[in-house]
């Protein structure tokens, strides 16, 4: 008997998360046998949640998709019979082209998000195709819109504190992030700081995991930490633990932030938050004068109306107490920012048409049914990383929509989901370890390379190929949908980026993480003489010319009235 040869190799995990996981693909026999944590990853250190503990199970689930099928049923009756590529591309495309001549491009819609983090398969990866196409845009707005729009207004494009250096902070406020369930590894790096004597607080509305585990749980009122931020600005200033020299040097507008802050006073937040009006200049004092400290946002804490307002009064504090002059000091959104990402390589907007219209993916119900963006039908969908009936808002609207005979769908996915039983064509597409791929992190400041370990059962594909499979039989030409995957990833990052310095992609190949080129832990201090990659390099607390819209039923309610201001 032939002894059974055992291989390994290097993995990201996929899902949308900010720890990307590093992990190592045990195989036999070209068969994926388990997935564990890396453990030389110093960020996430072997450990992995319940999601991929069993990922090897997934690979080979009896339910997987393994070759294209076309629907023979009705509409979400989950009838299809199997067909081959060749057809399912043809079929696809020959409706396309049907579509583009009597109704125009726009009239398909493309539709993903993060089921996959990678470059290259993932939420971004058949961007450069509809743009090509001119397809109507669909815009991800579901996570982070207004607290990336919040946060680069006022600090500009930077990482901010790393992650890691958190172990030098003494003072920790998690503000509406449950850390212990949904960022597990930064939870263990702020555990370690408390051991050396940090303080951990959480602002959290409910008494989540990790606010049980905190030495301080301060529970504001659901939407209400933007009253219970302007409060601790309020203090802060009141109490004079500005830090003048700070402000003065790397800030711009605090008089008008010291005017607008002037009545948001304790007692005044105390009304609006439930919390108490000495528990909030407590806080204030222990922020400004317990250094370093560090703030961690939670995606949580946009998600209200003026949840950008939020995001922009939280973002200033560290400069007004001078946070910044320390390691582990400052405020933390997503690291991302400085991952050197060549976003217009892989999204190509040079493609997009003038005049291409943008739907909100938040309201593809809404879309599909005509009831917004009706000047041009939508005839077509092309679904992928991404489960809409389940994931998205007014479920009701989409299924709907979906039933519609006219409208043509086609998926690409490993089982049939929710939304691809209403699928025209379905697509069989590889997972992880059965493609290469860069895992794109936007909670830490590694690259996390991910390998191809084995082939994909049955007929599948992966993301990549599919979609150049589809712009061969659209005619599209551009050198772009040849590439490999590890085509993709060499242009895919700006590998001559200060951050990549010492780094390539052979180089991960070979390790499967590096650490940007950015400072250490020990050591990274950005900001500590300003340097924000802003326009003139400073913080902004005001923004001048800026103006706000309120778009929807609100509009009427709220014409004329400017939330925050001049705090935009």
């Amino acid at each position: 008997m032939l002894k059974k040869v055992t291989k390994y190799g290097f993995g990201g995990c996929p899902h949308d998360c900010p720890d990307t996981c590093a992990m190592i693909y045990e195989i036999e026999d070209n068969k994926l046998i388990s997935v564990k944590g890396n453990k030389e990853h110093p960020m996430t250190r072997g450990g992995l949640c319940v999601k991929v503990k069993d990922y090897e199970k997934k690979h080979y689930n009896p339910d997987r998709l393994l070759h294209p099928l076309k629907r023979v049923g009705a509409k979400g009756e989950n009838k299809f019979e199997k067909i081959s590529w060749d057809e399912a591309i043809k079929t696809i495309t020959d409706k396309w082209k049907e579509i583009i001549k009597e109704y125009g491009p726009q009239a398909i819609i493309p539709y993903s998000y993060l089921g996959n983090q990678g470059l290259v398969h993932g939420l971004n990866g058949a961007d450069a195709f509809f743009n090509k196409m001119g397809a109507t845009v669909c815009e991800r707005t579901f996570c982070g819109e207004g607290s990336c729009t919040a946060y680069l207004s006022t600090v500009g494009p930077t990482a901010g504190t790393d992650v890691e250096s958190y172990i030098h902070s003494k003072y920790i406020v998690i503000w509406a992030c449950n850390s212990v369930s949904t960022n597990l590894h930064h939870w263990a790096i702020v555990q370690d700081a408390k051991k050396k004597g940090a303080k951990v607080v959480v602002i959290d509305s409910y008494k989540s995991r990790t606010a049980k585990a905190a030495d301080w749980h301060i529970s504001p009122k659901p939407g209400t930490d933007g009253a219970l931020a302007m409060a601790l600005i309020n203090s802060i200033i009141d109490q004079d633990l500005v830090d003048g020299e700070y402000v003065k040097n790397y800030t711009n507008g605090f008089d008008e932030l010291k005017e607008h802050a002037k009545s948001k006073t304790p007692e005044w937040a105390s009304k609006i938050t439930g919390v108490k009006e000495e528990d909030i200049k407590k806080l204030a004092f222990e922020l400004a004068t317990v250094q370093p400290a560090a703030i961690r946002m939670g995606v949580a804490l946009e998600r209200h109306y003026g949840g950008g307002q939020t995001i922009r009064a939280v973002t200033c504090i560290p400069a007004l107490t001078g946070a910044w002059r320390h390691v582990g000091g400052g405020i933390t959104q997503f690291p991302v920012w400085e991952h050197p990402y060549k976003f217009d390589v892989i999204c190509r907007p040079d493609f997009i048409p003038k005049n291409t219209r943008v739907i909100n993916a938040l309201q593809i119900g809404r879309a599909l049914l005509g009831e917004e963006h009706s000047d041009i039908p939508i005839k077509s969908m092309m679904c992928w990383n991404a489960n809409p009936v389940t994931q998205a808002t007014e479920t009701d609207k989409i299924v709907e929509g979906l039933k519609r005979e006219d409208l043509f769908l086609v998926s690409a996915e490993h089982f049939i989901s929710d939304t691809a039983s209403y699928a025209d064509i379905v697509l069989p597409a590889t997972m992880g370890a059965e493609h290469e791929d860069m895992i794109l992190s936007w909670g830490h400041l590694y690259l996390t390379y991910n390998e191809k370990c084995i082939d994909g059962p049955g007929e599948t594909l992966s993301n990549n190929k599919i979609f150049q499979k589809l712009a061969e039989s659209m005619g599209y030409k551009d050198k772009q949908f040849k590439w490999s995957d590890s085509e993709c990833l060499e242009n895919y990052v700006d590998w001559d980026s200060p951050a990549c310095k010492g780094i390539n992609l052979d180089y991960l190949k070979k390790n499967g993480y590096a650490r940007l080129t950015v400072g250490t832990k020990d050591d990274r201090c950005p900001h500590k003489e300003g340097n924000f990659p802003t326009a003139d390099g400073k913080c902004n607390f005001i923004i001048k010319d800026a103006k706000n819209f309120v778009a929807g039923p609100f509009r009427q309610m709220y014409e004329g009235y400017q939330p925050g201001q001049p705090l935009p």
